[in-house]
């Protein structure tokens, strides 16, 4: 039995041994991925329920963290009161220390995108955004 337990570390220290000496340039790690400048999306816009579907759902479904969730048209309201461009520049730049993320999480998102997604969360919680041609909806 002791010899089988020896056999074990070695098997298993070996294999940490050939994973770590491995050369594979596909990743760097979370850390440095996370930091790395990602391009934003300069190709065919997405529509709010594709940035929403794509992102936003992994907060604003659970409410995490006070996310409101659409369809909440208390909490949206409140929001709503501040005014669109409140919601907007929180959204891009982060909010309440990062429990906002930078651009909501999606790094790819432009700005249109992002200013889609918010819209299409209002609309979904009953409340009518007045879009003029600065927020106009990408289809």
């Amino acid at each position: 039995m002791k010899n089988l337990i020896y056999k074990f570390h070695f098997v298993v220290l070996f294999l940490f041994f050939i994973n770590g000496c491995t050369n594979n340039d596909k990743t760097t790690g979370f850390w440095q991925e996370w930091h790395n400048e990602t391009p934003i999306n300069t190709g065919i816009q997405r529509t709010g329920k594709q940035v929403y579907d794509f992102k936003c759902y992994e907060c604003h479904t659970k409410n995490t963290q006070g996310a409101p969730m659409p369809g909440d048209n208390y909490e949206w309201n409140r929001r709503y009161q501040k005014g669109i461009d409140v919601l907007i520049k929180h959204t891009i730049e982060g909010f309440n220390r990062g429990v906002m993320p930078k651009r909501g999480g999606c790094r790819d998102c432009s700005e249109q995108e992002l200013k889609n997604a918010i819209i299409y969360m209002l609309n979904k919680s009953g409340i009518t955004v007045k879009v003029d041609k600065k927020y106009e909806l990408q289809s």
